[in-house]
């Protein structure tokens, strides 16, 4: 990876103790050195409520859902189940299409 602007870099962590703790080897695991920018808590921060309203929502999705097929009452679309297999399909390819590049 290639590094373009290092001036958001604050700071590097070296994780010391493993490499104390046992001899280096070849088939050892790889370091695991942390890199932190000012922005890592605004992105930590953003995705935590991003999960926070897709699981909250998602739950409520799924509750309807199970009341409903309790009642009888859930009658699926076809037409609509085959459309989301088709476009996850299409995206699925444009992005392998994507990393082949």
């Amino acid at each position: 990876m290639k590094v373009k602007d290092a001036s958001e870099l604050t700071g590097v962590e070296v994780n010391r103790q493993s490499e104390l703790k046992a001899p280096a080897r070849a088939s050892s695991p790889a370091r695991t050195d942390k890199v932190s920018t000012p922005a890592k808590a605004q992105v930590e921060a953003a995705v935590a409520a991003a999960q926070a309203v897709v699981g909250n929502d998602h739950s409520a999705q799924l509750a309807a859902i199970e009341a409903a097929i309790r009642n009888g009452a859930f009658k699926p679309d076809p037409q609509r189940i085959a459309e989301r297999i088709l476009d996850d399909a299409e995206l699925t390819a444009k992005l392998q299409a994507l990393m082949k590049r």
